[in-house]
C-alpha cells in the first residue's frame, strides 16, 4: 500500500524457472507505452499512413507481374502438341522409321520361332499409328495402288524385310487372318488401316494368296455384305491381286465380286473395278482369255444385266466388249468352233434395227469379227443356212446396215459366194405357197450386198481422168456454144484456123477421140489385172510396214501408260507438298472447280433449251419443218444420182462409138 495502490495478498506463483510471475504488471506495461499520436503531428499521420498503403499495393503488383513472368516461361517451355493427322500419308510420314524396325528385331528376338505374331504385332502397332477414318473403303479417286504408293521407302524396306524373312506358307496363313481380322475390328469400330496396308502389299507381291481360299472368302464375304463399309474392303483387299495377274484378277471378280453384282451398295464398284481391270491388262502379252472363259463371260453377263439398271447393263455390256476384244486380239486363226458357238447364242428370232439390244449385237459383232480374222468361218457359215436360217438373217441385215465399217474388215470374195448361197437358199424357200417376211427381207438384204460389191468403185483414180475430160470438154463447149454450136467460128476454131490447123485439127480430133476411148476401153480391162499382181508383190512390203507400224504403237502405248502411272504416283505427293506449305489451297482450288464446272453445266443446259425451242417453234417451221427438208433432201440425192447414171451411160455410149473410129 505505501504506492498507493491494491497488492495481493498471498502467496506468488512461480514460474518454471523459479521466479514470480505477474501477468497484471506485463499487461499494464504494454498498455502504458506511448501512441503515435502523442509523437507525431495529426497532419503528418494521415501521410505516414498512406505512404503504407502506397507501398503495400506497389508490391502486390510487383508481386503479379512477377508470377505472370513465371507463367508466361513455363508456358514456352512446354513443348507444342503436333497435329493429328488427316490422311493415311500424313500418318505414314509420321511415323519412325527406326521405331518400326525396332518393333519387327524385338519381336524376332522375343517370338524368334513364330513369324505369325512378329506379323501381328506390326499389324497392331500399324493401326494404332494410322487412326484415319476412311469415307471410301475402295480409294476410287486415289492411285491404285494406294496406300502402299505414298509409304516412305525406308518403312516399306523393313516391312517387305519382315514379310520376307515369315515365309510365304506363313504369309499365306497371315493373309487370310487378316482378312477375317479387318472385317471383325471394323465391326467393333477399331482403326484397320494397318490390315489394309499389309493386306495390300501381300497381294501386290503374291496375287495367288487371293485365290488360294475363295471358299472361305466367299463365307467371309456372304457374313458382311449387309454392312457395305466391311463388305467393300473386303472386295478391296481380295481384287489387289488382279493389279499384276489378269487372271487372278479375274478369277476373285467371277467367284468374289459378280455373285452381289446386283446389289446397288455393290454394282457400281464391282463394274469399275472389271473396266480398269481389263483397261490395265489389254495391252499386255501375257493377257490371255480362253474360248471356255469368253462363253463363261457371255453367259454370266446374259444372267445378271436384266437385274441392273439400265444405265448400269450398258456399263456392263462394255465391259463385255473389251473382253471379247481381248479374245479375238489373242486368238489366232481357228474360229469355226467359235463361230458356230456365237451362232447358236443368238436368238431363234430376226432380230433388226431396235429388236437387236446391246447384249445380242455384241454376239453378232463377235460373228463378225470371226469372218474377219477366219476366212474358213464363211464356210461353216453356209452349212448353218437351214438349222439357224433366222440367225443367218439377223447377221445378214447387221451387215447390210454398218456396211460402211463392216466391208473394210470382211474379204469381199469369200462373202460374196456366202451371200449368194444364202440368196439362192432364200428363193427357195419363197417358191412355196407361204412367204415367210423374214426370208422375203432377207433376199432383199442379200440382192442389196451383192449390189454394193459388184458396183464397188475398185480405182478410185478412174474418176480423175473422167473429171479431166469433162472438164476439158465442158471448156470447149462452152467457147463452141457462144457462137451458136458453130466451132470453126469460136475462139479456139478461129485460132486454129489463122494457123491453118482447122482442118488437121479436126482430123487429129477425131483421131485423138477415138484413141482416147479405145485407151479407155484398154485402161477399163487390164488396170485390175496389173493392180492385182502390184497388190501380191507389195503384200509382203505392206504387212512388213504395218507389223512395224503395229509395235511403235505398242511401245508408244507402253511408254505412255508408264508415264501415266508415273502422273498417278507422284500426284498425291505434289498435292501433300503443296498442302504442308499453303494448307487448304488445293482443296480451294477443287471446290472453286467442281463450282464452276457445275454452273458452266446449268447455264450451257439453260442455253441449250433455249436455243433448241427458238429453233424448233421459230426456224425449222412450215418449209423448213424437218420433215419436208428430209423429202426433199432425199428427192435432191435421188435426182442427182439419177442425172450421174445417165451422163456415166451417155459417156460410155460415146466411147465405145468413137473407139470404132479409125
Amino acid at each position: 500500500m505505501a504506492s498507493g495502490q491494491w497488492e495481493v495478498v498471498g502467496k506468488n506463483k512461480k514460474s518454471q524457472n523459479g521466479k514470480m510471475k505477474n501477468t497484471n504488471e506485463d499487461k499494464k506495461s504494454i498498455k502504458i507505452g506511448p501512441k503515435l499520436e502523442d509523437l507525431i503531428p495529426a497532419s503528418q499521420i494521415k501521410s505516414y499512413y498512406d505512404g503504407m498503403e502506397i507501398d503495400n499495393t506497389t508490391k502486390t503488383k510487383e508481386k503479379k507481374k512477377d508470377s505472370e513472368k513465371k507463367s508466361k516461361k513455363q508456358e514456352k517451355k512446354e513443348p507444342s502438341k503436333p497435329k493429328p493427322p488427316k490422311t493415311i500419308a500424313e500418318a505414314l510420314e509420321a511415323i519412325d522409321a527406326t521405331e518400326v524396325a525396332n518393333i519387327i528385331a524385338t519381336n524376332k528376338l522375343r517370338f524368334s520361332n513364330a513369324p505369325l505374331v512378329w506379323l501381328k504385332e506390326l499389324a497392331n502397332f500399324l493401326n494404332s499409328k494410322i487412326p484415319i477414318d476412311i469415307d471410301d473403303p475402295t480409294f476410287s479417286n486415289l492411285p491404285p495402288n494406294y496406300p502402299v504408293s505414298v509409304l516412305p521407302i525406308d518403312i516399306r524396306a523393313s516391312l517387305d524385310n519382315v514379310l520376307r524373312d515369315a515365309g510365304k506358307a506363313n504369309t499365306q496363313l497371315f493373309f487370310d487372318v487378316t482378312l477375317t481380322a479387318l472385317a471383325n475390328d471394323m465391326s467393333r469400330g477399331q482403326s484397320v488401316n494397318g490390315h489394309r496396308l499389309l493386306l495390300q502389299m501381300l497381294a501386290l507381291e503374291n496375287s495367288e494368296f487371293c485365290i488360294t481360299s475363295l471358299p472361305k472368302s466367299v463365307s467371309l464375304r456372304n457374313s458382311y455384305q449387309n454392312r457395305p463399309p466391311i463388305g467393300l474392303s473386303l472386295l478391296w483387299a481380295l481384287g489387289q491381286g488382279g493389279h499384276n495377274n489378269f487372271a487372278d484378277g479375274m478369277k476373285v471378280w467371277q467367284e468374289i465380286f459378280l455373285p452381289i453384282i446386283e446389289l446397288k451398295n455393290y454394282t457400281k464398284y464391282i463394274i469399275a473395278y472389271l473396266s480398269n481391270h481389263l483397261d490395265r491388262h489389254a495391252r499386255m502379252d501375257d493377257t490371255r482369255v480362253s474360248q471356255e472363259q469368253l462363253f463363261a463371260m457371255f453367259d454370266t453377263i446374259n444372267s445378271k444385266r436384266n437385274g441392273l439398271s439400265k444405265e448400269m447393263s450398258s456399263d456392263l455390256i462394255k465391259q463385255l466388249i473389251k473382253y471379247k476384244d481381248i479374245y479375238f486380239s489373242k486368238s489366232g486363226n481357228k474360229l469355226q468352233v467359235t463361230f458356230n458357238q456365237f451362232m447358236k447364242k443368238l436368238p431363234n428370232q430376226y432380230l433388226s434395227g431396235t429388236n437387236l439390244d446391246p447384249y445380242n449385237q455384241v454376239i453378232v459383232e463377235s460373228l463378225v469379227n470371226c469372218l474377219a480374222l477366219d476366212d474358213s468361218c464363211n464356210a461353216t457359215w453356209r452349212q448353218l443356212f437351214s438349222r439357224c436360217s433366222k440367225q443367218c438373217a439377223t447377221l445378214i441385215e447387221y451387215i447390210d446396215t454398218n456396211w460402211a465399217e463392216v466391208s473394210r474388215k470382211l474379204k469381199h470374195k469369200s462373202l460374196k459366194i456366202t451371200v449368194t448361197q444364202y440368196k439362192e437358199v432364200c428363193g427357195e424357200f419363197l417358191k412355196g405357197k407361204k412367204k415367210d417376211e423374214t426370208v422375203v427381207k432377207a433376199n432383199r438384204i442379200c440382192q442389196d450386198i451383192l449390189d454394193r460389191m459388184t458396183s464397188r468403185k475398185r480405182f478410185p483414180w478412174m474418176w480423175a481422168i473422167l473429171f479431166l475430160l469433162v472438164g476439158i470438154t465442158g471448156l470447149i463447149s462452152y467457147d463452141v456454144s457462144r457462137v451458136n454450136g458453130n466451132f470453126p467460128k469460136s475462139t479456139t476454131g478461129q485460132l486454129l484456123n489463122d494457123l491453118g490447123l482447122l482442118e488437121h485439127s479436126q482430123k487429129a480430133w477425131q483421131k485423138s477421140l477415138s484413141s482416147s476411148a479405145r485407151g479407155y476401153i484398154w485402161l477399163e480391162t487390164n488396170i485390175p489385172i496389173y493392180y492385182t499382181q502390184a497388190v501380191e508383190f507389195s503384200k509382203p512390203y505392206s504387212q512388213l510396214s504395218k507389223d512395224l507400224f503395229t509395235i511403235g504403237v505398242k511401245k508408244t502405248g507402253i511408254l505412255y501408260g508408264n508415264m501415266k502411272e508415273y502422273v498417278i504416283e507422284k500426284t498425291p505427293v505434289v498435292i501433300a507438298t503443296i498442302d504442308q506449305y499453303i494448307p487448304g489451297t488445293v482443296e480451294t482450288i477443287q471446290t472453286y472447280f467442281v463450282s464452276g464446272v457445275d454452273t458452266i453445266k446449268i447455264y450451257s443446259n439453260e442455253y441449250y433449251q433455249v436455243v433448241a425451242k427458238y429453233l424448233t417453234t421459230k426456224v425449222f417451221v412450215g418449209d423448213w419443218a424437218p420433215e419436208i427438208l428430209q423429202v426433199k433432201t432425199q428427192l435432191a440425192l435421188n435426182a442427182t444420182r439419177s442425172q450421174v447414171n445417165e451422163y456415166f451411160h451417155w459417156f460410155r455410149e460415146q466411147v465405145h462409138t468413137y473407139s470404132k473410129i479409125p
